[in-house]
């Protein structure tokens, strides 16, 4: 399945079951928001006057990286512009650290930017750029541009480390 996305100046890909939607609050949003921000430049930075921007980032993400290490989401940074993806369901995802807990078997994916924006206001509907239909278990995930790649896992290891190093 092939797809298109018009990324922000800061954004990225999400992909999460959708039973977790409703897990999702303001201040996982507010992680979100400041994650996207690697450099500083929004006007989150009124928030924490005086204060060195990477230090807020590591602290204020801590959250986020929490709920994305119990496999619940998982985040793919990105530049600025138009991509074009491809998702594939392979044998075997090797070289990942990027695993997601099918609870439903509904995963889907969406920009950062529209996840904050329908979480903040529940009455938007939220434009998804692909659903995977799976069986419920764990799944592998790795961002191969301008391929995803993804397959079914027997077990996961307790360490998960889904959000890229900051």
């Amino acid at each position: 399945m092939k797809f298109d996305v018009e990324f922000d100046e800061t954004d990225a890909l999400v992909l999460l079951d959708e039973e977790i939607l409703s897990e999702l609050n303001s201040d996982l949003m507010y992680a979100l928001d400041i994650l996207l921000d690697h450099k500083g430049t929004s006007e989150l930075i009124y928030d924490f006057p005086n204060e060195n921007w990477n230090a807020v980032r590591c602290r204020k993400t801590e959250i986020l990286k929490k709920f994305c290490d119990s496999g619940k989401m998982i985040i793919w940074l990105s530049e600025q512009g138009e991509k074009n993806f491809e998702i594939k369901n392979v044998l075997n995802v090797d070289n990942t650290n990027n695993y997601l807990n099918a609870q439903t078997g509904t995963i889907i994916c969406v920009s950062a930017s529209e996840l904050i924006q329908c979480i903040e206001y529940p009455e938007l509907e939220m434009e998804k750029l692909f659903e995977i239909k799976t069986d419920v278990g764990w799944y592998a995930f790795k961002l191969d541009d301008p391929q995803i790649l993804y397959s079914y896992q027997e077990r996961v290891d307790n360490e998960i480390k889904n959000v890229v190093d900051l």
